[in-house]
């Protein structure tokens, strides 16, 4: 009889654990009506299913008015976007104020790879937090609004202002640009990183830095003086 008692009162302890440490997003934004088409989104793409098992997360959540910009656009697209607003870790205020010191770099459930799925977080102007993406050259533009809900250790959820990586329906981009008459068949390779998918052609924009089209053109310059100066002598 002792034995049977231990064992039920450690399968409570064991229940009343997990249910503790247990997420559902969907509930928890579902208090919220504005997060709804974000909520949504989370579970058509699945990510609600990650975000229930992970043992710490932050959501980085869009209201439906900033979030209306990816109406219609495919579940991949989305799926990018969204995800790149879902940390792997808990991050309330005062740790966001810690990251912005270490300059770390925070992963998220982005599907994208490398520096694509990372993101940094920053102080702008006067003492406002954004987020940018990890990509080289990015701008900090999707700022905090406010704390939504928290659990110390557990999930974060923040309000943020606007997408981290735009998203733009074009036409297919082609790898090799049509050449002007008169050229010799060299191009500039582009420097916008570009993310598509098919049939749709989706561009992922993080603004890239134009530093090295700056020191290309002072080398060609430099080259060119030395030229004119060895042809008059």
């Amino acid at each position: 009889m002792g034995l049977r008692n231990s064992y039920v009162l450690c399968l409570a302890l064991m229940l009343s654990f997990s249910s503790i440490n247990c997420i559902d997003i969907t509930k928890i934004l579902g208090q919220n009506p504005e997060f709804s088409t974000f909520n949504k989104y989370l579970t058509e793409t699945k990510l609600a299913e990650q975000i229930n098992t992970a043992k710490a997360v932050t959501i980085l959540a869009l209201d439906n008015t900033d979030i209306a910009c990816l109406s219609g656009k495919s579940p991949d697209a989305v799926k990018t976007v969204i995800g790149t607003h879902i940390v792997t870790d808990f991050y309330d205020e005062k740790k966001l104020f810690e990251a912005i010191g270490s300059h770390a770099e925070l992963a998220t459930l982005s599907p994208a790879s490398g520096l694509a799925a990372k993101i940094y977080v920053a102080l702008i102007n006067e003492g406002e937090v954004a987020f940018g993406s990890a990509i080289v050259g990015s701008t900090f533009d999707t700022k905090l609004v406010r704390t939504v809900t928290t659990e110390a250790g557990v999930i974060s959820v923040l309000q943020v202002t606007q997408p981290i990586v735009k998203i733009v329906d074009s036409a297919p981009v082609k790898t090799t640009p049509e050449l002007p008459s008169g050229t010799d068949g060299k191009v500039a390779s582009p420097t916008t990183d570009v993310v598509g998918e098919s049939p749709k052609s989706v561009v992922v924009v993080a603004p890239a830095s134009n530093a090295s089209s700056r020191t290309m053109f002072g080398f060609i310059g430099v080259v060119m003086t030395f030229a004119s100066v060895f042809v008059s002598l």
